[in-house]
C-alpha cells in the first residue's frame, strides 16, 4: 500500500506527461472551471433547483446565473476555510442535490480538502464504517430533509468521530446570496488544492463486505468530464443537463456535473425521484442532455406530460446506464423520437465505455458492445476512448486473453482511473497488476465487427451486484446487517427479476425449528441495525437449506424466488 500524503497522489512522471500531452490532465482544478465561467459568462444561467425543494427542505428553489454561483462559493469557501479546513481534510457530506450541494463540492476541494458524499437514507451501519475508514475532520447535513434531522441523528449514533458535525442550515445565513464576491479578497487561503489532490471519495456498492471508499483527483475527474461530453457530443455552453440521481457517486459526479463543469452551460437538478416532475422539468426547462436508466426510459415514454409535449422537447441524448437497454426501447427513442440514447458502462474506479449510435449502428448489439478502449488500429471520436488502455485477463490464470469469444476480466489503466482504494490515509493497489491496470471485475469477451477485433462485449458481472431500477445494492452487505437476526440457522440475500425494477432484492432464510420470522420483523431488525431502506430486502423466502459450492460459499444463482412473501 502506498501512503497518499495530504491527500495528493504522486504519479510516476511518464503517465503524468503522457496524460497531460493528451489533453486528459490540465492545470486547473474544478473551482477553476467554476471561475473561468464566472468571468466569461457571468450572466449566463449556471443551476436551477428542483422546483419542489420546498416540499423536502422547506425552503424556495433558486436559480443562479454562473456569477452568482461563483459568489455563494467563494463565502463559502471563506467560512469553511475560517473555520480550520485545509488541504488534506476529509468532510463526510450528506446532503440533498440542491445549491448547497453543488457549492459544498466547489468549496471543499478550493481548499484542497476532500468531499465524501453519502446517501441521504444512510444510517448508522454506513455512517460509521465511513468514520472508521476516513477518519474525517468534518461532517456537513441538513437538519431537515423530509422531517429527519441528520445532524440529531448523527450526534446520537456516530461512534468515534473527533471532528466537527455542522448543518448547512447555519452556515446558509453567513452567505448573501445576492452579494458579488471578488475573489481576489479570498486567494489568500494558504492551503490551496493540487491538480492530482484526492477531490472525492465516493463508495462502491460492497460487493465484496463492506463498501469501500473510491478517491478520484481533480485530474481524474477532469478526464471523465471529457469522456462523457464526447459521448453526449457536447461542446458549447447550450446543453441544459439534468441530475436525475443523488450526487454521491460517479453516475451524478462523472456522468452529470463533471461535463456541465467542462462546458458551462446549465445544471437542473432534481431531488428526490419523482417521474412527473421529472417529465415536467425535461420540458420547462429545455433540458438537452440527461442520464437515465431503463426503467425511467420506460416511464418517460409512458409520461402523461412528455408525450403531451413532444413536439417541444429539446431533449437530444440520453446516457443510459445501470443495465442494459432493449433494442426496443432504443429503437423508439432513437426512431420515433429522435432521442440519441448513449449506452454508459461507468464505475466510480473511474471506468467509462461509451457506445453510441456512430459506433454501433445497431440497437440490439449497442445493449452489449462497447469499444475496445486501447486498441491501437483505430482512433475513437471519443477521445477517452483512445486515452484508456485496456485488456481481458483469464479469470483463473491472470493471463490476457487477446482472441475473439472468450471471457475475461477487464482490466484498464488511464488517466481517469482511481489511484486505489482509500483507507485511514492509506491506498490499497490490491486490485491492480503489477503494470498499473485496475482489474475491474467485469467479464467481457473481444469481438469484431467490418474493421477487425476492436470491440469489447459485456457478458456480465463478477461481482454479484443486485440493481434495483438503476440503484446497486450489495447482497454480502446485507448479509452481514442481517448476521443476528433472532432465530435464524442461516440467511443470504439475491437479486430476482422485476418487470419494474429490473431487480428486487429478496431474502432467503432457513429459521430455527418452531420460528416464525417475518418480513416485516426483518424490517424492523434492519432499521435498529441503521442499515438504509434502500436496501432492505422486498421478498421473504423460507428455505430447507442454501445451496453451497465445495468452498462452502452460499451460490446466489442457485436461489429461487418460489414461495416468497
Amino acid at each position: 500500500m502506498i501512503k497518499a500524503n495530504a491527500g495528493s497522489i504522486q504519479v510516476s512522471d511518464a503517465d503524468s506527461d503522457l496524460y497531460r500531452k493528451q489533453g486528459a490532465w490540465g492545470e486547473q482544478i474544478l473551482y477553476d472551471f467554476l471561475a473561468t465561467h464566472a468571468n466569461q459568462n457571468p450572466q449566463r444561467e449556471a443551476l436551477v433547483e428542483p422546483p419542489n425543494k420546498k416540499s423536502f427542505l422547506g425552503a424556495k428553489p433558486r436559480r443562479f446565473t454562473w456569477a452568482e454561483l461563483s459568489d455563494v462559493v467563494n463565502q463559502l469557501t471563506r467560512i469553511l476555510s475560517d473555520a480550520g479546513l485545509g488541504r488534506g481534510d476529509i468532510v463526510i457530506v450528506q446532503l440533498p442535490n440542491t445549491w448547497e450541494n453543488v457549492a459544498a463540492l466547489f468549496a471543499i476541494t478550493r481548499l484542497g480538502a476532500i468531499m465524501s458524499p453519502l446517501s441521504l437514507q444512510s444510517r448508522a451501519l454506513e455512517l460509521n464504517h465511513a468514520i472508521a475508514t476516513l477518519e474525517p475532520k468534518l461532517y456537513l447535513c441538513s437538519q431537515g430533509y423530509h422531517n429527519h434531522n441528520h445532524f440529531t441523528y448523527f450526534a446520537n449514533n456516530a461512534v468515534g468521530f473527533e471532528g466537527q458535525a455542522v448543518a448547512i442550515e447555519d452556515l446558509t445565513p453567513q452567505i448573501n446570496t445576492t452579494q458579488r464576491v471578488n475573489p481576489e479578497k479570498i486567494s489568500d487561503l494558504q492551503q490551496q488544492a493540487h491538480p492530482n489532490d484526492i477531490a472525492t471519495l465516493c463508495w462502491t456498492s460492497g460487493t465484496e463486505g463492506r463498501p469501500k471508499a473510491v478517491p478520484r483527483t481533480h485530474n481524474n475527474w477532469r478526464a471523465s468530464a471529457i469522456g462523457v461530453s464526447d459521448g453526449f457530443g457536447m461542446d458549447n455552453q447550450a446543453e441544459r443537463i439534468l441530475l436525475p440521481f443523488p450526487l454521491i457517486n460517479t453516475a451524478a459526479i462523472g456522468g452529470v456535473i463533471m461535463p456541465w463543469l467542462y462546458n458551462g452551460g446549465t445544471l437542473v437538478l432534481h431531488q428526490p425521484f419523482d417521474i412527473d416532475i421529472l417529465s415536467r422539468q425535461i420540458v420547462e426547462e429545455r433540458v438537452s442532455v440527461t442520464l437515465a436508466s431503463p426503467t425511467v426510459l420506460l416511464a418517460l415514454l409512458k409520461s402523461n406530460f412528455i408525450k403531451e409535449a413532444k413536439a417541444e422537447l429539446c431533449l437530444r441524448a440520453v446516457g443510459c446506464g445501470s443495465a442494459a437497454p432493449s433494442a426496443a426501447l432504443l429503437s423508439h427513442y432513437e426512431d420515433q423520437l429522435g432521442i440519441s440514447i448513449i449506452n454508459m458502462f461507468g464505475a466510480n474506479e473511474g471506468t467509462l465505455l461509451c457506445s453510441d449510435r456512430q459506433l454501433v449502428p445497431n440497437a440490439q448489439a449497442r445493449a452489449t458492445v462497447f469499444p475496445r478502449v486501447g486498441y491501437s488500429d483505430v482512433v475513437w471520436p471519443n477521445r477517452a476512448a483512445n486515452w484508456l488502455q485496456s485488456k481481458l485477463l483469464d479469470p483463473e490464470t491472470g493471463v490476457e486473453i487477446t482472441t475473439t469469444e472468450k471471457v475475461g476480466v477487464l482490466a484498464v489503466k488511464g488517466p481517469s482511473i482511481f489511484p486505489g482504494y482509500f483507507n485511514q490515509g492509506h491506498l490499497d493497489r490490491s486490485t491492480f497488476t503489477e503494470d498499473g491496470f485496475f482489474q475491474t471485475g467485469d467479464l467481457f469477451e473481444i469481438c469484431s465487427d467490418e474493421q477487425g477485433a476492436r470491440l469489447l462485449k459485456v457478458i456480465g458481472r463478477k461481482k454479484e451486484l443486485v440493481i434495483r431500477g438503476g440503484y446497486n445494492i450489495s447482497p454480502l452487505e446485507v448479509d452481514s446487517a442481517l448476521a443476528e437476526l433472532p432465530g435464524v440457522v442461516e440467511l443470504a440475500t439475491a437479486g430476482i427479476p422485476d418487470a419494474t425494477y429490473g431487480e428486487r432484492l429478496c431474502l432467503y432464510l432457513v429459521p430455527e425449528p418452531g420460528v416464525q420470522i417475518t418480513l416485516s420483523s426483518v424490517h424492523d431488525f434492519l432499521r435498529a441495525q441503521g442499515l438504509a431502506k434502500t436496501k432492505w430486502p422486498e421478498q421473504l423466502v423460507m428455505v430447507d437449506i442454501l445451496p453451497r459450492n465445495a468452498l462452502n460459499k452460499v451460490l446466489r444463482s442457485q436461489l429461487a424466488p418460489t414461495g416468497a412473501s
